[in-house]
């Protein structure tokens, strides 16, 4: 039994059950799974290895380089007690789907690439003869550009020519483009900055107290 095209998450599996996930239960659940700290009344962490670039952190990148520099620096990664909710939320959903399909012999999950400094890990690839094609699932705070950019890239790496970003009632296909590569440049350049040259406007961010801290 083989798969031939990614279904939506919600086609496959329960999501219902955890619509009413609230920011608590949410927290509890990560404390089973990793060390949270909390850094702020609304500001958490846990630890994140930042040495190896990855494609999963263009989202950070778009939302503020400085805030990316800044977990760099200090190993961590942050967010807000209510974006708990939605980080714990993907991940039970990530694990349900890659369950779900894992059941296909054509299927991977959890596909591992790395080259050079660079390594990700792709949610789930589909085997077809010799290609292997990269689906991500995206049920996130991340924006849309931010999820083809990953994918593309997994694309990249993987030598295909386009991949499936699998949302919770829809599947997009996304072709291949090379150019978003050059984010990880822009990447690297700003983790081996000081991050003083990085503008941002920081009024309104539950961070800013962090950032001003270590900068």
């Amino acid at each position: 039994m083989e798969l031939l095209l990614p279904k939506p998450i919600c086609s496959l599996v329960n999501c219902d059950d955890l619509d009413n996930l609230d920011a608590e239960s949410a927290l509890a659940e990560m404390k089973k799974e990793q060390e949270v700290f909390k850094l702020l009344p609304d500001v958490y962490a846990y630890r994140y290895d930042f040495k190896r670039i990855s494609p999963s952190v263009i989202n950070d990148f778009e939302y503020c380089p400085r805030l990316l520099w800044v977990q760099y620096k200090l190993g961590l990664k942050l967010f807000t007690k209510n974006s708990a909710v939605s980080l714990v939320r993907g991940r039970l959903l990530h694990e349900r789907y890659e369950r779900a399909v894992s059941v296909f012999g054509n299927v991977m999950t959890e596909y591992k690439v790395e080259i050079g400094d660079l390594v990700g890990v792709v949610d789930v690839v589909i085997k077809r003869g010799r290609d292997y094609i990269p689906v991500e699932v995206k049920t996130g705070l991340a924006t849309k550009g931010a999820h083809r950019k990953q994918l593309q890239i997994y694309i990249y790496l993987l030598k295909a020519r386009h991949g499936y970003l699998v949302y919770r009632n829809r599947v997009e296909r996304v072709e291949r483009d090379d150019s978003a590569v050059m984010i990880l440049e822009e990447i690297r350049r700003i983790l081996s900055g000081d991050g003083r040259e990085i503008g941002r406007e920081c009024e309104r961010c539950m961070f800013k107290a962090i950032c001003k801290n270590v900068l």
